[in-house]
């Protein structure tokens, strides 16, 4: 089909504008110092267990790689892997590179995760509980498939509406099949699971278990004794020596893959069981059925005491947060100001925190804006946040007074009620921007805070700000300002050469008639041979091809354009064809042998008569390279 001039234009327009779009992006991105992170999957493992310590860094690696030596002493690195996230929001491009490594402690007790090296940064130590395991998971080893479950924070008051945090591990080895683990129903209670199944290696007594964690977090609905069910695993092993299913092999397979939780599990698709699935193991046989549960816990509710106030909070702690007490704002009448206001709390869930009920200030209009609410946990305690977006607009020039705000909860370590409280805060309002008298900026200290063990924010000294309280580089701001005028002048110049070069070609263009073009095609005798050498040196990408060519001698008006295509025009050797097919996509570039391919086409194709033929989609192979 011939390529109209216009398109051609058009597709050079979208190239030459993007590319100043492209510097711009790239002005906007700078070039700073990384910031370098680290964490842990869970700070509490046994003996024998694994755990993940993710290294993160706020840009693209460049080829610069962390110093892992430091964790020699204490751990074993058993894996790693790196990986790049690259995001643009409203026109800012972030690039993160992490670092993930598998290790396992070398000894009991509490390990210091040592600062981690990366070009010029370093991480933050971490630090790790390494234990033995606990007497149940010790007696239960030899099993196949067993449970353990846990409360966290045992031997405390626990209180109702107060979030419990619970952790079931499900533990497992070669001889699983397929399975569904489910938390325990309970009454008087909602439980739900916190984040993503955690994954990793254990043993025990010698025996080796993949395992998964779960946590949840249950809330009490009313006082008294609660009971806490087993959770309960139904699921299938491997039975040594049992009978064979012949023809369900596949069928068993796809359920386990598209039913099976562990089926995303990377240590169990590692696993020998995994590799025994395409050689037709153990999938032979249907398995024994087993049901398995961990133990029951029962826990003693306190209910709500008569003297606490309206919100209900029971917490380890909670502490509140002003975004005005890191850069105190500057106010203008009629202008309005964003404020920030973060709850955290530990031992309580971000959806049990409220909303803060702020008045507005006198001749100013409050408009509050969404909370958002999230809740994570570190394997043994819940936090919470609550953020919420105040903007203030003030209606004239003169004095703002804004209030403190206090927040009532319950102390569920000390057993008794408590304050947390943000100072109040005094300002000056500036006239707006249809006034012109000068008048500087004046931001008053606040008050003193109502709860003794708060500080006050420090005063800031009078400065002319602009906006956002910092002074504008007019240095990068005129060079950036250069540099976009120059792209965008190039890029003009350029569109104006390609419409002129364009109007000089339509015309030419349209004189010449279409040429027709008319490929020799190669005979049906040297395309057998080109297959048979193909077969012989079990070379798949040359059998393909030569498939492809011996199909066009065949169809030289409609030929097949994929190997499947003309496995739907031959009366026989489709499974040959599907298996070579196979082969070339395979990820893992697995053997194969030519031998069966031949022995079926060795004498060309048999066709089908043109009404059993499959219509031919007449697209190129997905991967045409391949071929």
């Amino acid at each position: 089909m011939k390529t109209r001039p216009d398109t051609l234009l058009n597709a050079r327009y979208n190239l030459l504008w993007r590319i100043p779009l492209l510097m711009l992006l790239m002005l906007a991105t700078g070039a700073g110092q990384a910031a370098v992170h680290s964490r842990i999957d869970r700070s509490t493992v046994y003996k024998g267990d694994t755990f993940t310590l993710t290294i993160e860094a706020d840009r693209q690696s460049s080829g610069v790689q962390p110093d892992l030596s430091p964790l020699n002493r204490d751990f074993e690195i058993l894996g790693n892997s790196t990986s790049t996230q690259i995001s643009i929001i409203n026109g800012r491009r972030s690039d993160k590179t992490l670092w993930q490594l598998q290790l396992q402690p070398r000894r009991t007790g509490r390990l210091r995760i040592p600062p981690i090296t990366v070009g010029h940064e370093q991480t933050a130590p971490l630090e790790l509980t390494v234990s033995e395991a606990p007497q149940q998971v010790a007696t239960q080893s030899g099993e196949h498939v067993f449970i353990e479950a846990e409360v966290h924070g045992t031997g405390k008051p626990a209180y109702v509406q107060q979030q419990i945090p619970y952790t079931v591990r499900l533990y497992y080895d070669g001889s699983l099949q397929e399975g569904e683990l489910n938390a325990p129903e309970l009454k008087d209670a909602v439980i739900e699971q916190l984040g993503e199944d955690k994954r990793y290696t254990t043993v025990r007594n010698g025996h080796q278990y993949h395992v998964i964690e779960r946590d949840y977090v249950i809330s009490p609905e009313k006082s008294g004794t609660l009971h806490i069910p087993p959770a309960t695993f139904h699921g299938r092993i491997a039975v040594a020596g049992q009978g064979g299913n012949p023809g369900g092999a596949d069928d068993l397979m796809q359920r386990f893959f598209s039913n099976s939780p562990f089926a995303n599990d990377p240590f169990f698709r590692n696993s020998p069981l995994n590799h025994s699935l395409f050689s037709g193991g153990i999938f032979g046989s249907p398995g024994k059925a087993i049901t398995v549960g961990s133990r029951s816990i029962d826990m003693d509710i306190k209910p709500r005491p008569a003297t606490t106030a309206s919100d209900w909070l029971p917490a380890e702690s909670v502490t509140l947060h002003d975004s005005w007490t890191d850069q105190p704002p500057e106010f203008r009448a009629g202008e309005p100001v964003s404020r920030t206001i973060t709850i955290r709390t530990r031992g309580l869930a971000g959806s049990q925190i409220p909303e803060l009920n702020i008045t507005a200030p006198a001749n100013t209009r409050l408009y509050p804006e969404g909370t958002k609410q999230e809740s994570h946990t570190d394997g043994s305690t819940l936090y919470g946040t609550s953020t919420q977006t105040l903007t203030y607009i003030p209606g004239k020039a003169g004095e703002l007074d804004i209030p403190a705000i206090t927040l009532d909860w319950w102390d569920t370590r000390h057993n008794k009620a408590a304050h947390t409280t943000l100072p109040g805060w005094q300002f000056r309002v500036l006239p707006g921007a249809a006034d012109n008298t000068p008048e500087p900026a004046v931001v008053t200290p606040p008050r003193k805070a109502q709860s003794a063990n708060k500080r006050q924010p420090p005063a800031t000294p009078p400065v002319a700000t602009t906006g956002t309280g910092r002074k504008p580089d007019w240095r990068w701001i005129t060079a950036g300002g250069g540099l976009v005028f120059a792209v965008i002048a190039l890029a003009v110049i350029m569109l104006r050469r390609a419409r002129r070069r364009e109007q000089d070609m339509a015309p030419a263009m349209e004189e010449q008639p279409p040429k027709t073009v008319h490929r020799k095609l190669p005979g049906r005798k040297s395309a057998l041979q080109a297959l048979q050498k193909a077969c012989e040196n079990n070379d798949r990408h040359a059998a393909a091809r030569a498939l492809i060519t011996l199909g066009e001698t065949y169809w030289p008006d409609q030929p097949p354009r994929s190997l499947d295509a003309l496995a739907a025009r031959v009366e026989h050797g489709q499974a040959q064809l599907r298996a070579l097919d196979r082969s070339l996509y395979a990820a893992d570039g697995a053997d194969w042998n030519g031998a069966a391919l031949w022995a079926e086409f060795k004498q060309g194709f048999k066709v089908k008569p043109a009404d059993k033929q499959q219509g031919d989609d007449g697209l190129s192979p997905l991967y045409p390279q391949r071929y």
